[in-house]
């Protein structure tokens, strides 16, 4: 009693600090630990024990997982009987009904082994339970279990309490360019049609407008590196080695246009609360221009927004809608000359 009151205690102490739960990508893994005490049918003549084991589990969708769990403990018996190892392994799909602010209910079904030194048997089980977000990769999990065993039509409850945490897919963060039009050449006139002034300022229009297609074809090239795409790991601001690289081509060509202003908006897919997805949009586009004005950008022709789970580029929730909804869209802004 003393441990499942710790137990207890130590998961009111997480829940102070839930976050909102975030949906799980297909082919997120869960990998978990627990702490477990177990009631064992009265035909076993055995006392209920306490002990540990873990779980692994993969999502086959965001709302659906297949799972395996092991726990191994010791038990006393009535009757003077000598104390027994037991050792318990699950395997079930378990779904996601709904899903509250942190927290998630959950109910299971599958099959099951329960072995000690006397007795072995197969059976089915139940599973409901809930977990509760601590972040985006950790959650508080608490299970209630039901064992039927096949020999001797016995049921054994258990009671496991413990952490998950879910190794997600990276995200992507995507460049937007805005190009200019180049205005079309001055019609040009016989030379001995016109007196010296006017021949001096068509020769100074053409070179004019050599110079600014000589500027659009610089534009063309300067377009493909601009249009290269930076990456993000899911939940991360973080700027990997390669987004660095990519940033770096993009800073070249900053330098050589005065001019130039640069529009970064960060986005965020639908899971989570609006006001988180609205953070995390902000922090990839503050720490994109970070690293822009550390390379000597000027901070001021840096402008930052996020735009959260707003916009979103497919509606609904599922894998293919967040990957494409989690997002950052890179603009830049180029002055006309004489403007």
């Amino acid at each position: 009693m003393e441990m499942l009151a710790r137990i207890t205690t130590l998961g009111a102490a997480l829940l102070l600090v839930a976050t909102p739960a975030a949906s799980q990508d297909r082919g997120t893994v869960e990998f978990g630990g627990f702490a477990t005490g177990t009631s064992f049918d009265s035909s076993l003549n055995m006392n209920g024990s306490f002990g540990a084991g873990g779980r692994v589990g993969i999502f086959l969708a965001p709302w659906l997982s297949l799972e395996f769990d092991g726990q191994g403990s010791t038990a006393t018996r009535t009757l003077g009987l000598r104390d027994v190892n037991v050792g318990m392994v699950h395997a079930r799909v378990t779904a996601i009904p709904f899903t509250v602010g942190p927290a998630s209910l959950l109910v299971g079904v599958g099959v099951n082994d329960f072995d000690t030194n006397f007795h072995l048997s197969y059976g089915v089980h139940g599973l409901i339970g809930a977990k509760f977000a601590l972040t985006d990769a950790v959650s508080l999990r608490v299970d209630g279990i039901q064992d039927r065993m096949s020999m001797g039509g016995g049921a054994n409850r258990t009671l496991q309490v413990g952490l998950s945490y879910y190794r997600h897919a990276p995200s992507t963060t995507v460049t937007q360019v805005v190009t200019r039009d180049v205005p079309a050449p001055a019609a040009q006139q016989r030379p001995d049609s016109v007196s010296a002034a006017e021949t001096a300022r068509l020769r100074a229009i053409e070179a004019e407008h050599n110079r600014m297609l000589a500027a659009n074809a610089r534009s063309d090239a300067d377009a493909l590196t601009m249009a290269e795409v930076i990456h993000f790991a899911h939940d991360s601001s973080e700027l990997s080695s390669a987004a660095r690289t990519i940033l770096d081509s993009k800073v070249r060509i900053f330098r050589s246009d005065p001019e130039m202003r640069i529009v970064i908006t960060g986005y965020a897919s639908q899971p989570g609360t609006a006001e988180y997805n609205m953070a995390l949009g902000l922090r990839r586009a503050e720490a994109t221009r970070a690293y822009l004005v550390s390379q000597g950008v000027a901070g001021s022709r840096v402008q930052i927004a996020t735009r959260g789970q707003n916009e979103l580029v497919i509606d609904g929730p599922g894998e293919r809608a967040d990957a494409a909804n989690r997002r950052g869209e890179f603009r830049l802004l180029v002055a006309d000359p004489g403007q």
